[in-house]
Order: C-alpha cells, then structure tokens, then sequence
C-alpha cells in the first residue's frame, strides 16, 4: 500500500441523506445546499473515488464522498446531481435493508421532462425506515439493487452491515415506555411494546455482548399498576424482587453473530453487483477493539466516524470520517476547517496534536 505526503492531508466526507427542498422534516441534507456543497469541496479539494484517496499517491488535497445505509434517495436525487457535476462517490449498503427489484424515476426523469418533481420519491426518515424495516422485514426508503447497479458510472460501493440494528447492552434500566416516549430499539426485544416495558441502553449489534431481558422481566413489567408515580415504583419493586434481569450472550456468542452478520451482508453485496467489497463503515459508529478486531478478518479499509485525516500514518482499520451536516452554516464549517491551513492547525491544536 503506498502511502503519502507529510503537508497535505487526504479527507472523507460521509452523509446519509439527500432530501427534496421544502421538505420539513428531515434528518440530513436538502437537495440544495447538497449542491452548495459538492461545489465548494470540489473548489477545496480534488473530489476522488474512495479507493484512489486510499491507495494512489499524490501531492494535491483531496477529498472522498461516502454515504452509509443505502436510501433511496441516494439514487433519485444524489445520483444525478453528482453524475452531472462529474464528482464519484461512494455508499456503504446495509445488505438486508436493500429491496429485490425495482427503478425508482429520478432527477434525470424529471430533468428530461418525464416526470413531474411531485411525481418523485418522497423520503421520509431515517427513524421510519428504521422502524418500518423492523416492523415488515422491507422498506421503500431504502434502494433496490436494480437501482444500486444503475448508480456504479458514479458510485463504489463498500459494506454497512446486514441489519443496522442496536441492540441492549447493559443490565440497566433507564426508563419505561409510557406511551409517548416510544423508540423502535424496543421493537428488537418486544413484538408488542406495552406501557411499562424497561428500555435499556442500546448500541450496534456489530460491537457489543448482546443483552436479552427475561421473560419474567417483562410479564412483571407488564402487569404492574400504571397509577401515580408508578416508573419509580416499578423500579424499586425490579430492584427488591430480581437478582438479574436477564442474561448476555457469551463472548464466544457474540463473536459468532457478528461474524456471521459481517460474511452474509458481504457475499450479499458481491453476488448482487459483482464486485469484490474491502471496505465497512461501522453503523452508527459504534466499534471497540473487540468487534475492530473480528471486522479486520473481513476487510483491508473500516471507517468510523471519528473526525480527522486519512495520513502516512493513519491506521486503515480505523479511518476517520467528517459528516457533511445538514445546514450549510454546519457544512462550510467543516469544509473549511478540513481544508485550510488555519483550520488544520486549529483542528491539530483543539485535538492535542493528535490525528484520528
């Protein structure tokens, strides 16, 4: 692998979401400042594939476009946008997520005069896709691989695991359901949430000993008097009565789900487009030595989302990655401050002199 200069420092953009203008909820970006933003990386840096940024040599400062997960609007509005500005990018697909078939119209329909912009997909969330895919095993906010084959002129792609799902991690309850304060992590561990059903900490399946609530939990859970300050009661009641609240998956088990889930969501991803996949993004990104160690076994490039450059000296099984933001007041921040001398000696100063 060759490595680079000392001066310059190579940067990775990554984002989820392209949404239409006028969209009021969203989580990500909207299709114009997405524009704003392509042009002034591309006036900063030298835009590149993700490969070229990691393995070719170079003098210039340059720049790689990633986004995680694999939603639809990725390709019916990023895609044009970037295919016509000439910028490559690449997307990180949660295998399992992605649907059979199917070619949504895009900005190029609409460009062209096909299709009306009302007559385009409309995205709704990340939180619903989320919630639907668990609810139905399906989502129409992700891409089909018909759509993901269509997008390779412009797009590498790379893996984000199967399911993207969070699991419990810890014997802790820090609340209850109540009705309003609903969360789709519940649905992993619950078909029915009921009020009074314990939420627990949650991260990524990908890195952590998963925590299974027992039944005995639950039912007590379930069947407690919803009267009065009942939370707290119902909190003290678990502590007098249960010694454990469940149980974890051995390390062994652990080690075992997550290779599986890593080995599936690959061969998925390289039998659907014919493509050998190196490289992972960590879902919400979530890692720790134990699941960075197992997830090296699979792949030569694993991003995180901890901001920094990709130097000489960089470890390519933990490369940083800038988000993108969602408002352009955030964006030209972290494109200046990525791309300037000043905002490389601030970023250095403000990190102790030491490169994520």
């Amino acid at each position: 692998l060759v490595r680079r200069r000392n001066n310059l420092n190579d940067v990775v953009f990554f984002l989820h979401r392209v949404y239409p203008d006028g969209t009021k909820k969203r989580d990500d970006i909207n299709v114009s400042n997405f524009v704003r933003a392509l042009k002034l990386i591309k006036s900063r840096f030298k835009v590149v594939p993700l490969h070229a940024l990691l393995e070719e040599k170079s003098n210039e400062r340059r720049a790689a476009i990633t986004f995680d997960d694999g939603y639809a609007d990725n390709f019916v509005y990023a895609y044009p946008i970037l295919k016509k500005m000439g910028i490559p990018a690449h997307l990180f697909i949660t295998a399992n997520r992605i649907l059979e078939s199917g070619i949504r119209k895009n900005l190029f329909d609409y460009w062209d005069g096909k299709v009306s912009e009302k007559e385009l997909y409309k995205p709704v969330s990340m939180y619903y896709g989320h919630e639907e895919f668990i609810k139905k095993g399906h989502s129409e906010e992700f891409l089909s691989w018909e759509e993901l084959d269509q997008m390779k002129d412009v797009f590498t792609f790379g893996a984000h695991g199967g399911n993207h799902f969070a699991f419990p991690y810890k014997e802790e309850i820090v609340d209850f359901f109540d009705g309003s304060n609903f969360h789709w992590t519940m649905l992993l561990y619950s078909d029915e949430p009921f009020v009074g059903l314990p939420r627990f900490p949650t991260r990524s399946e990908l890195d952590i000993r998963r925590f299974y609530p027992s039944e005995e939990l639950l039912e007590f859970c379930s069947k407690f008097p919803k009267k009065d300050n009942w939370k707290e009661k119902l909190k003290q009641e678990i502590n007098r009565r249960f010694k454990t609240l469940g149980r974890f998956e051995t390390e062994e088990e652990a080690r075992k789900r997550i290779e599986e889930e890593l080995r599936e969501s690959k061969r998925k991803i390289e039998e659907n487009l014919g493509i050998v996949v190196d490289n992972f993004s960590w879902p919400f990104g979530h890692y720790s030595d134990f699941s960075k160690k197992i997830a090296s076994n699979f792949y030569r490039y694993i991003f995180t989302i901890k901001k920094g450059f990709i130097g000489k000296e960089s470890d390519m099984c933990e490369l940083p990655r800038v988000s993108l933001g969602k408002d352009l007041f955030t964006v030209l921040g972290r494109i200046l401050t990525f791309s300037t001398s000043v905002g490389f000696t601030i970023y250095r100063k403000f990190k102790k002199g030491k490169m994520l």
